[in-house]
C-alpha cells in the first residue's frame, strides 16, 4: 500500500530501502505529518519533515536502524485552513496563492480534490511576479508536482518526494484503505471500551485544567473517536442511546457490534479522529517519536491518557521552529540595532518609540510621561478629597481625567508617527521587518509558503537547513541566509 503511493508520486530510490527496512523489527520510525497543504502549505510542513529526517539520521549515526515517516492527513476535511499559502510579489507585498473552491467546508476529505483548476493559480503567481532569483526554477518545480492531473494528497506528495528526494523520506496515505483491514482489533478497543476511553480523556482534561493548560479537544460524553467515510465524504460519529449516530448526510444508526461488522465488510468505512490517529500510527508503524507542532504536543498531553487501553506508550517530539532572515532583513536590523526577537516580541509601535527615544535629544517623550504620571497623582488626590464633600463632582472629574490623559497619549502617538515619517525610509524598513519576519502578527513558518524562499534562496535550501538546524534545541531557531 505504501510502496504503491510512493511509486505513484516518484519517490527515490532511498525511500524504497527505506521501506525495506521498515520490514524489520528492529527498524524504528520516526513519524511526522500534516493535512496536505495546497503548494505545501505554510512552511512549517516542511520543518516537520526537516524534523523528522535529521531525527532519523542522527538514531542512523547512533548504531540503530531508523526511518523517517511522513503521513498524509488526506481525509481531513478543512479545506478552508489548506487552500492557501502566501508568497511575495516583486515588489516585497505579501499576497495569498489560493485554490479556488468552496468559501465554507464541507464534508469531503480534502486529499481527494482534484487540481483541475491549478492552471489559474499558477497564472496568478505569474502575474504577480513571485519575488525571487529562482523564481523559474521554483514556478516549475510546482508545475512540475502540482498538475492538473493529480488531486491534493498526490500533489503534496510528489512536492515532498521532490524536495526530500535524497532522504529517504516515506509518505504514508491515509486514504489507502487497504492499511485498515489489519485495524479490526484496534477499533474493537474503541468501541468496546468507548465509555471507559472518554472517562479517561475527560479525567486527563481536569487534570490539565488544574495544572493551568486546556485540553486541545474537549471531549463530551458522545465522544466517538471515530468517523464514517462514504466516498469522498467523511462524517463524524457521535454516541447516544447505545448507537453510533452521523447527524449529517444520509442518516446512520448502528449499534456497536454492527458498526463492527461494517468495518468487517468495508474496512475503509472507518476511520479515526485526531485523538485515536497517534494510536493507529503506532500500531502501524514502529514509532520511537512523533514530530509534532505545538498544538499536537498539546494533543499528546490528552492522548497519553488512552494509550494503555492498547497497550501504548506514546511519545512525542517538538519539531524545529524556524524564523529565516535574509540578508536585506540582516542589513536593516543591524541599521537600526534590532534583533529579531525584538520583531518577533514588540509592536511596531513600540519599535518606532524605541527608535525616537534614541534619537530624541530633549527626550520629549519622557517629559510627556511625566506628565501623564503627575496628572494621574494630583487628579487621585483631588478626588479623593472631592468626593468627601461633593460625589457627583468629583464623577465629573474622573470623566475630566480620562479625557485629558487621552488627549495626551493622542499627542505622543501623533509625534511618534510624524518622527517616523521624517525619518528617510524608516516607515518602508519598519513594514519590510514585520512583513517578512513577523507577517500579520505570526510567525513565519505558519504564514510564508516554503517554495518563497526557495525562490529567493535557491532550491537547494532543503539541504542546507539540513545541515544547520539542531532538533534538540528548545528554542525557535533563528536562521540568518
Amino acid at each position: 500500500m505504501t510502496l504503491e503511493f510512493n511509486q505513484r508520486v516518484g519517490a527515490s530510490e532511498e525511500v524504497f530501502q527505506n521501506l525495506k527496512k521498515l520490514r524489520s523489527s528492529k527498524t524504528l520510525a520516526v513519524v511526522t505529518g500534516q493535512q496536505p497543504g495546497f503548494f505545501g502549505g505554510p512552511a512549517f510542513t516542511v520543518y516537520k519533515a526537516l524534523t523528522a529526517v535529521r531525527l532519523a539520521q542522527i538514531l542512523n549515526e547512533e548504531g540503530y536502524s531508523a526511518v523517517p515517516v511522513f503521513w498524509l492527513a488526506s481525509d481531513d476535511s478543512d479545506f478552508q485552513e489548506v487552500r492557501s499559502t502566501s508568497f511575495f510579489d516583486a515588489g516585497g507585498e505579501l499576497f495569498a496563492a489560493s485554490y479556488p473552491g468552496p468559501q465554507k467546508n464541507s464534508s469531503r476529505m480534502v486529499g481527494t480534490i482534484p487540481l483541475d483548476a491549478v492552471e489559474e493559480c499558477f497564472s496568478h503567481l505569474q502575474e504577480q511576479g513571485l519575488k525571487g532569483e529562482f523564481q523559474k526554477e521554483v514556478l516549475q518545480i510546482l508545475q512540475d508536482t502540482y498538475p492538473p492531473t493529480k488531486n491534493f494528497r498526490e500533489a503534496l506528495g510528489s512536492w515532498l518526494s521532490h524536495l526530500f528526494r535524497p532522504y529517504g523520506l516515506v509518505l504514508f496515505d491515509a486514504l489507502l484503505p487497504q492499511y485498515k483491514q489489519g485495524l479490526e482489533s484496534l477499533f474493537s478497543v474503541a468501541i468496546e471500551q468507548r465509555q471507559d476511553i472518554v472517562r479517561a480523556l475527560q479525567k486527563r482534561a481536569e487534570v490539565l485544567k488544574e495544572k493551568g493548560f486546556e485540553a486541545q479537544v474537549r471531549v463530551q460524553d458522545s465522544e466517538s473517536l471515530i468517523f464514517w467515510t462514504e466516498g469522498e465524504e467523511r462524517y463524524k460519529l457521535e454516541y447516544g442511546a447505545e448507537q453510533y449516530q452521523k447527524k449529517t448526510g444520509t442518516p446512520l444508526q448502528l449499534n456497536g457490534q454492527q458498526l463492527l461488522e461494517e468495518f468487517g465488510k468495508q474496512a475503509g468505512r472507518l476511520a479515526p479522529n485526531v485523538l485515536l490517529r497517534p494510536i493507529v500510527q503506532d500500531h502501524l508503524f514502529p514509532t520511537v517519536a512523533y514530530v509534532g507542532g505545538a498544538a499536537e504536543v498539546a494533543y499528546y498531553a490528552q492522548i497519553c491518557a488512552i494509550g494503555p487501553f492498547w497497550n501504548k506508550e506514546m511519545a512525542v517530539f517538538p519539531r524545529v521552529g524556524i524564523t529565516l532572515v535574509d540578508r536585506k532583513a540582516q542589513r536593516l536590523l543591524r541599521k537600526y540595532g534590532l534583533k529579531v526577537t525584538d520583531v518577533l516580541q514588540c509592536t511596531p509601535q513600540e519599535i518606532s518609540r524605541r527608535i525616537v527615544e534614541g534619537k530624541d535629544p530633549e527626550k520629549i517623550l519622557g517629559k510627556l510621561e511625566s506628565v501623564q504620571e503627575e496628572l494621574r497623582t494630583a487628579l487621585k488626590s483631588l478626588g479623593n478629597d472631592i468626593v468627601k464633600i461633593d460625589p457627583t463632582v468629583a464623577e465629573m472629574l474622573g470623566g475630566a481625567e480620562k479625557k485629558i490623559l487621552y488627549q495626551i497619549e493622542k499627542i505622543q502617538k501623533r509625534f511618534i508617527a510624524n518622527h517616523r515619517n521624517q525619518q528617510e525610509n524608516f516607515g518602508q524598513h519598519l513594514d519590510y521587518l514585520y512583513s517578512h519576519l513577523y507577517p500579520k502578527g505570526k510567525l513565519q513558518e505558519r504564514v510564508i509558503s516554503f517554495n518563497q524562499f526557495m525562490s529567493e534562496e535557491g532550491p537547494d535550501l532543503v539541504e542546507r537547513l539540513m545541515d544547520v538546524i539542531n532538533p534538540f534545541c528548545p528554542s525557535h531557531q533563528v536562521i540568518y541566509l
